[in-house]
C-alpha cells in the first residue's frame, strides 16, 4: 500500500468516481472524497466526507484534518443554462476556497485544478495557454477560476491546469451515456453525411493522464496546462459505427441536416422552459457538427502511451452498462 495521501474533491462525480478506482489500482488507500453528493460507487464511501467547496470554514477544516500530500480538484458546477456568473460560484470562489485551504496546509505538495475545453468556443483552438474565448457562462466561470490559480504567488504547492476534453465512459452522463443507448435501441441517426473527427476522451486514459500528472518531474508539469483526451481524434461516425456492431444493433442510418435542424430548434424551445438535457438542441448540434483536433502531443510526452484504445474503451464501457443495468 502506497502511504502518500491524495484528496480528490468531486470524488462522487463521473471523473471523480474513475479517479479513485485509479488510485485503488495503484495502490493508494489514504484517500479522500470532499463532495456534496455521496459516491456513486458503494466501495468509495469510506473515503467520502460531505463538504460544499463554499463553506470556507469546514472545507479548511476537512483538508487540515487530512493533510494531503496531492490534490486532485474536480469539484465544479456544470451545465450551460444558468442564469448568470453567480450560478457559477463553484468554480470561481470555490477556486478561491480551495487555494486558501491549500496555502494553510503545509504538508500540499501538488493541486491539479480542472478546467474545461470551454475556456474556448467549440471549433477555436488557442495560441497559448491565456488566449480565452468563451462564448457560455459556463465557460466564462471557468476562464475566472483559472486566472484565480494562475495569479496566486508564493504558492507552497505546485499547480497544474486540465481541461478535459468530451470525456466519456464507465460512471459517464449526458450525452455520450444516452449515445451508446440509442444506439443498441435502434434511435441513433448519424446526422448528416459527414465523418466529424473530433477529440475525446475515453474516461479511463483521462483519469490515468491525470494520475502521471499527478507524479511526474516537477520540472515536466509545473505551471502548465494540459487538455485531457485520448492522443488521436475519433471520426464520430465510426464510434458509433464500432459501438453498434459490438452491440450487435441495427444499422445506423442518416437524419438530413435539415431535419436536424428543425429538431434542434425545437429542442432550444424545450431547453428555454427548463429541459436541460434535452437530446437535441442548437448547441449541441453545433458542437456535433463542429469537428476540432487538439494536438495531444504536449500530454503525451509526459504520460507516454495511454492504456485503453477506443475499441477497448467501447467494450468496457458497454460492459459497465450491462452490470449497472445502465441498459
Amino acid at each position: 500500500m502506497k502511504e502518500t495521501r491524495i484528496l480528490v474533491t468531486g470524488g462522487s462525480g463521473f471523473i471523480g468516481t474513475n479517479m479513485i478506482n485509479r488510485l485503488q489500482s495503484e495502490g493508494y488507500q489514504k484517500l479522500l472524497n470532499i463532495d456534496i453528493k455521496p459516491p456513486r460507487e458503494e466501495k468509495h464511501r469510506q473515503y467520502w466526507h460531505e463538504c460544499d467547496i463554499l463553506d470556507l470554514e469546514k472545507l479548511q477544516r476537512t483538508i487540515q484534518d487530512f493533510q494531503p500530500e496531492l490534490v486532485v480538484h474536480l469539484a465544479a458546477k456544470t451545465g450551460l443554462t444558468r442564469a448568470n456568473l453567480d450560478c457559477y460560484a463553484e468554480n470561481t470562489t470555490g477556486v478561491k476556497n480551495m487555494i486558501a485551504a491549500l496555502r494553510a496546509t503545509p504538508t500540499v505538495k501538488r493541486a491539479v485544478f480542472t478546467s474545461t475545453l470551454l475556456v474556448c468556443q467549440m471549433g477555436y483552438i488557442p495560441q497559448n495557454d491565456t488566449d480565452y474565448k468563451p462564448s457560455t457562462l459556463y465557460g466564462e466561470s471557468k476562464v475566472i477560476g483559472e486566472k484565480i490559480v494562475r495569479e496566486q504567488k508564493d504558492l507552497n504547492f505546485d499547480w497544474i491546469i486540465i481541461r478535459p476534453i468530451s470525456i466519456w465512459g464507465p460512471w459517464g452522463d449526458e450525452p455520450y451515456i444516452n449515445f451508446f443507448r440509442s444506439i443498441k435501441k435502434g434511435w441513433y441517426f448519424h446526422i448528416g453525411s459527414g465523418h466529424y473527427r473530433r477529440s475525446l476522451g475515453y474516461v479511463e486514459n483521462a483519469v490515468y493522464s491525470i494520475y502521471i500528472l499527478l507524479t511526474a518531474e516537477q520540472g515536466k508539469v509545473r505551471g502548465k496546462t494540459f487538455y485531457i483526451a485520448d492522443y488521436g481524434p475519433a471520426d464520430l461516425y465510426d464510434m458509433a459505427a464500432e459501438i453498434r456492431d459490438q452491440l450487435k444493433a441495427r444499422r445506423i442510418f442518416h437524419l438530413p441536416l435539415t431535419l436536424a435542424k428543425f429538431i434542434a430548434k425545437i429542442g432550444d424551445i424545450f431547453r428555454q422552459r427548463g429541459w436541460e438535457n434535452v437530446p437535441l438542441q442548437s448547441f449541441r448540434l453545433n458542437n456535433i457538427l463542429t469537428e476540432y483536433v487538439f494536438d495531444m502531443n504536449h500530454l503525451k510526452q509526459v504520460i507516454g502511451e495511454q492504456p485503453f484504445s477506443l475499441k477497448q474503451g467501447v467494450s468496457r464501457t458497454i460492459n459497465w452498462l450491462r452490470q449497472s443495468n445502465g441498459f
